[in-house]
């Protein structure tokens, strides 16, 4: 068994942005442009994506990624994302997972570097996973009240508590708690914080447009 491998989920059906994963991005797609980045890190032993589509699979695998087809009943807008996790890492042969998503364009190769190196420094009696994240600094409500923050005593922005939420550009962790979790974060997270452009992500196609300028402008 080999020791971490990187997985990637990538099935075709995207409603807000179509054909998101192979559709053109700078000189590739999202998919090319996340393997031959994951492929600098030398610590990986392999880069896996799992796809209920051929065309994808065969662009994986064009690229040097192994690859996974997946069942098409864990393909649906209908299945619950928690089976699809364990579908999708049940067949890798390693027994830890840098589970990436390749919507979040920005990642530096050294942020996923550093990431997986103090991931395996962790204490694992006090954390079960490393995800990235990003502090949140924003005065936040809910149902008409404030929740982070008193009104009365308005603190700066930067003297906020330290908030923080999941941004989902890559999770580690082993792949034994992926299965008895049903997902990819543990039980204990401990933050991998990501700055503004390097946690973008993108969910429709405004936002996929706007990376698309950037691109060629962003050093990863």
């Amino acid at each position: 068994m080999k020791n971490i491998c990187a997985v990637i989920a990538a099935r075709s059906g995207s409603k807000r942005v179509k054909n998101k994963n192979i559709r053109r991005f700078g000189k590739s797609s999202l998919l090319v442009r996340k393997i031959i980045q994951l492929k600098k890190i030398k610590i990986l032993d392999d880069i896996y994506v799992n796809s209920n589509d051929n065309k994808i699979l065969s662009i994986a695998k064009k690229n040097g990624a192994k690859i996974i087809k997946r069942e098409k009943k864990y393909a649906t807008n209908y299945v619950k994302i928690n089976d699809v996790y364990v579908n999708v890492v049940k067949k890798v042969p390693s027994k830890h997972i840098f589970f990436v998503h390749i919507t979040s364009p920005f990642v530096k190769t050294k942020s996923m570097e550093d990431a997986i190196k103090k991931y395996f420094k962790l204490n694992k009696k006090k954390y079960d996973c490393l995800a990235s994240t990003s502090p949140v600094k924003k005065f936040l409500w809910f149902k008409n009240k404030a929740i982070n923050y008193n009104p009365k005593k308005m603190p700066r922005s930067q003297d906020l508590p330290d908030f923080f939420y999941l941004n989902f550009a890559f999770n580690i962790l082993t792949k034994k708690n992926i299965l008895k979790y049903k997902n990819i974060i543990g039980k204990k997270i401990k933050p991998f914080h990501l700055d503004e452009i390097e946690s973008f992500d993108i969910d429709n196609m405004e936002e996929f447009k706007l990376a698309n300028l950037i691109e060629n402008k962003i050093k990863i």
